[in-house]
């Protein structure tokens, strides 16, 4: 059990036959072959098999060497941007349950993770799902005890995440009793972030208001009200029309009223402890507020990794100390339902702060992984740097052409699936049962098949009975 370079040690036999058998030959495949352990992620070097989690099996048989039933396993080391597609109930927010608990530090040991260093991890939950990471299965729970099943099936045994944080915002239920309250600091947002927030457009009258009383206030740690005592005040506008300066007052005074802004609101460093999950809680507030929680978010860790490794890399070069300050040298920060925060046909606060993140993130250490259901509805320049994708079902073709678009390696041309010759890879898409996904990666020659192993961790997105 585990991964082992030896014959016969791997986990539970879960397959000895597929429905789908591959016509395609897998000629480049990182392949442990004592042990029957593929690696997906990274390139395998001198027997290094560290950093590595478990997240499944292969599912497909095929012409020549077959890979069914191998241990499949993912590298945690390179910086990913990782892009999870499929309908409701296919399995995406189950992939990011399995990636986080790979990552994370767990109650207990488990042979999912293959000496693996924790990951600190924060996750922009948006349909509050995630706090039962912090939870093993229950057998009182009808799918928990489905899961029970299937966890004793794959030779697993249920655990937990070792303290995880969950956070709320002001208004939003509070069920465990010790979630902390989330709110954002006004002085964390810039005038770019506060235009697509409230809908304006950044050249314009009310886009240059913004821009001024960003600046004036710059330097302190503000409330709202100030923004708004600051935009009331007529001194500081003797050629700006009343109109202007009320549609944005308007608006302000509304999301005043919320709570969710507050100078004594959360510091993203603090978010930053060694290998800890934090799971933020958003269902409860409007797309737009998701969205620019996001963007708070991402911004600041591409500053703050950056700093850090900066700092890292020159009193490396010049063989100075290096005096940490308690940052962690990788984050990853998990989005689910991706097109909610970064939606192509409207003003989001977070596009263009992930599409740094993505582009520049890498030398700061930073991993993003994207789940959703619309894979036409997210903006494209933020895939432009996918490195690994996990295709389940979809049902639309706009949805199945984009997420084919950005696998990063050759889709299926042919595959038997039940005896039915199939030869177009979106009706390979459409035939996939929840849990099963095409995997693809720069590492292999074409997209791979694969079932999700099950959840250690309870699993809070399944659908009521």
């Amino acid at each position: 059990m585990s991964f082992s370079a030896k014959s016969g040690d791997h986990f539970g036999t879960v397959l000895d036959r597929s429905p789908y058998a591959v016509e395609d030959s897998l000629v480049k495949v990182q392949y442990v072959s004592r042990g029957q352990n593929v690696v997906f992620g990274r390139s395998l070097r001198a027997g290094d098999h560290s950093n590595l989690i478990y997240i499944g099996k292969i599912l497909e048989s095929g012409k020549g060497r077959s890979y069914l039933a191998a241990d499949a396993w993912l590298g945690t080391t390179f910086p990913h941007v990782i892009y999870i597609t499929g309908t409701r109930g296919s399995g995406k927010s189950f992939d990011l349950g399995v990636i986080v608990e790979g990552i994370s530090r767990l109650s207990d040991p488990s042979p999912l993770q293959n000496e693996v260093t924790p990951i600190t991890s924060i996750i922009i939950d948006t349909q509050n799902q995630f706090w039962t990471l912090g939870y093993p299965p229950r057998v009182s729970v009808p799918e928990n005890k489905d899961q029970l099943e299937e966890l004793k099936r794959w030779n697993l045994e249920p655990n937990s995440l070792a303290a995880p944080k969950v956070y709320v915002p002001p208004g939003s239920p509070r069920f465990l009793g010790t979630e902390a309250t989330l709110r954002i600091r006004p002085s964390d947002i810039t005038a770019e972030e506060w235009c697509a927030f409230l809908d304006q457009e950044v050249y314009s009258p009310q886009g240059h208001i913004i821009a001024k009383t960003v600046e004036a206030l710059g330097g302190a740690n503000y409330e709202l009200e100030d923004i708004l005592r600051y935009i009331g005040d007529d001194d500081h506008w003797p050629t700006e029309a009343e109109s202007s300066r009320n549609a944005i007052s308007y608006r302000l005074d509304d999301y005043r009223r919320t709570g969710l802004f507050s100078s004594a609101g959360l510091r993203v460093k603090d978010l930053l402890e060694g290998g800890t999950c934090n799971i933020l809680a958003l269902r409860e507030l409007r797309n737009e507020d998701k969205s620019l929680i996001t963007s708070v978010i991402a911004r600041n860790l591409f500053a703050i990794l950056g700093k850090h490794h900066s700092k890292k890399k020159t009193a490396s070069f010049f063989e100075t100390p290096f005096d940490p300050d308690g940052t962690p040298d990788r984050v990853w920060l998990v989005i689910d339902e991706a097109h909610v925060v970064a939606p192509t046909t409207q003003i989001s606060p977070a596009r263009s702060a992930l599409v740094e993140y993505v582009k520049r993130g890498r030398d700061a250490g930073l991993s993003l992984v994207l789940a959703t259901q619309q894979p036409s509805a997210l903006d494209d320049r933020i895939l432009s740097q996918v490195n690994l994708t996990l295709s389940h079902r979809l049902s639309f073709q706009s949805d199945i052409n984009a997420a084919i678009n950005r696998i990063p390696t050759k889709s299926i041309r042919a595959m038997k699936y039940a005896g039915t010759n199939l030869t177009n890879f979106g009706d390979m898409i459409r035939v996939l049962e929840a849990g099963q996904c095409f995997l693809g990666d720069h590492a292999s020659s074409r997209a791979v098949l694969v079932q999700i192993r099950p959840r250690v961790t309870a699993h809070g997105g399944y659908s009521p009975r």
